[in-house]
């Protein structure tokens, strides 16, 4: 392992230079590609889910920012749609890639810390089997974009601190502008690293003019986002209001702290503990200790404002997790006192060195089952592993709703369906019609959900919908007539947010649709 790490200012006074970093463990590379071949393997199975049916209708939007996100997940998959195709699989690639980045640079956070082959293959495996990861890079959304840029600034960070090369403040300012124009929250990175090192007698790292200038490179990236939501009334400050209220309370406080010891999965809790205590305590680790206090600070506002997104702080676990596989080679090694003060045969540390990656690979592999999408779609309706992994759920069935909603529509009477339109509750709902609903005779959805409301209300001559997914009670405030015409099924007898859901057919709107449309309105 490397000597303790240095800053130029210490090296000046004539502190010890700066060990030359272990070699990059050609074992780490390999795991990172199997994440990618993994998650590729897996791309095609079930189908769409609801976010990606809904990006893939912001796609033909185009625009610097949506309501619930800014623009670059949307437009990375207009360019897969326009360079490779729009199938399931094709939407898939970019994120496995960028998990497969994530694992590498997972491996190298842990050398630029000063971990050696050991260590480095165990960070990468626990980063590979993470149920954050798999779960995030099965996706075609932000969250596999946004671990790969928390991953990247925190590497820059360390070894800024590392080797005291203010230059690097250009780069995280780049990663970070790029980052926010996919989502907003590595600024909880940003702001917890800058309270971590003001915390820890590091504010003189603060005052380069290196670091501001990344700070100006960061907002001129993201600017146009801030000009689209200030041109806009600031939608996703609404939404992310709204979600707090629907999502708050007692019982996503309780489950708070538990979920935070699943999201790199059970066997890995352990390693990332041992990191996390080790950043904050060694003497080894000083140097980087602004990323314990940051996580300490995030953990605790994560938990007290949203407790229903305890992935926020996802990017900070591999921090902690890289600190945590030298701790453990320490252990493995035996070289804590508390084991022994004899040095071990070679033969012993690498059978311990074994065990240890037996146990994680072992557990990894069982966790992959619920992670993603292995067992058949079927098979959710007698194990419901939805009910741990949400997202299994909602890549099935779709395909079968939108036929049924078909049919609710092909049986109006032929005078009835040129002024008839379909009106979902959600964006899931609606980016199915228009994905699927050609094919049934369909034309495009309409919904007063989250962006779906700025593309557009219903023709002024339409006089009935099929609505999808609301309550009668609600649909009678808004128009004349509403009577049932069935419940959505996927098909599979699976338990999910669309299963049993009713279709009515509502006819004689109360109002002028353009009156009407602003009360649709809803973002969450």
């Amino acid at each position: 392992m490397s000597q303790p790490a240095t800053t130029r200012s210490e090296r000046e006074r004539g502190a010890t230079p700066l060990a030359p970093l272990p070699a990059l463990a050609g074992g780490a590379v390999g795991i990172a590609a199997g994440t990618t071949v993994l998650l590729l393997v897996v791309g095609a199975r079930y189908g769409f889910h609801r976010d990606e049916l809904y990006f893939l209708e912001a796609s033909k939007h185009m625009a610097w920012g949506y309501v619930d996100q800014p623009p670059l997940s949307v437009a990375l998959i207009w360019l897969t749609r326009h360079a490779i195709g729009e199938s399931v699989f094709a939407v898939r690639i970019l994120p496995a890639i960028a998990s497969g980045a994530t694992v590498l640079f997972t491996a190298l956070l842990t050398r630029e810390l000063g971990g050696g082959r050991f260590p480095q293959i165990l960070a990468a495996l626990c980063a590979g089997f993470a149920p954050l990861t798999l779960a995030g890079g099965h996706l075609a959304g932000p969250t596999a974009y946004d671990l790969f840029a928390w991953l990247v600034v925190s590497l820059l960070v360390v070894r800024i601190l590392r080797t005291g090369n203010e230059r690097l403040w250009l780069a995280v300012g780049l990663v970070t502008g790029i980052a926010l124009l996919n989502k907003e929250t590595i600024l909880f990175l940003v702001g917890g690293l800058f309270l971590g090192l003001v915390f820890t007698r590091r504010a003189r790292v603060l005052a380069s003019p290196w670091l501001w200038g990344g700070a100006a490179i960061a907002l001129a990236i993201w600017s146009p986002n801030l000009v689209w939501e200030f041109a806009n009334g600031w939608p996703t400050i609404e939404m992310s209001r709204n979600l707090h209220a629907e999502h708050s309370g007692l019982s996503y406080s309780i489950q708070y702290v538990p979920l935070q010891l699943l999201i790199l999965g059970f066997a890995t809790a352990p390693v990332w503990l041992a990191g996390a205590w080790a950043l904050w305590r060694e003497e080894r680790f000083r140097p980087y200790r602004a990323f314990a206090v940051a996580f300490a600070i995030l953990f605790a506002m994560v938990g007290l404002l949203m407790a229903d997104r305890p992935y926020y702080l996802g990017g900070l676990f591999f921090v902690m997790l890289a600190a945590g596989s030298i701790v453990t080679e320490d252990v493995v090694h035996r070289r804590r006192r508390f084991f022994s003060e004899k040095p071990p045969k070679r033969r012993r540390v690498w059978r311990s060195e074994r065990a240890a990656i037996e146990f994680v690979v072992i557990a990894g592999i069982v966790g992959l089952f619920v992670s993603l999408p292995i067992v058949p779609a079927s098979t959710l309706a007698t194990v419901p592993l939805q009910n741990i992994n949400y997202n299994l759920g909602e890549m099935i069935g779709w395909p079968h709703m939108v036929a049924e909603i078909g049919a609710v529509y092909r049986s109006l009477p032929a005078a009835e369906r040129p002024h008839a339109v379909i009106f979902t509750s959600n964006y899931g709902e609606a980016g199915a019609v228009d994905l699927y609903g050609p094919a049934v005779g369909l034309a495009r959805a309409f919904s007063g959900h989250n962006s779906f409301w700025w593309w557009g209300r219903p023709p002024g001559d339409t006089t009935t919908v099929v609505a999808v997914g609301y309550d009668a009670s609600y649909l009678r405030r808004y128009f004349t007539t509403v009577r049932p015409a069935g419940h959505l099924e996927n098909g599979l007898g699976v338990a999910d947010d669309e299963e049993d859901q009713p279709l009515d057919v509502a006819t004689g709107p109360r109002a002028p649709w353009s009156v009407l449309w602003p009360e649709f309105r809803h973002y969450g």
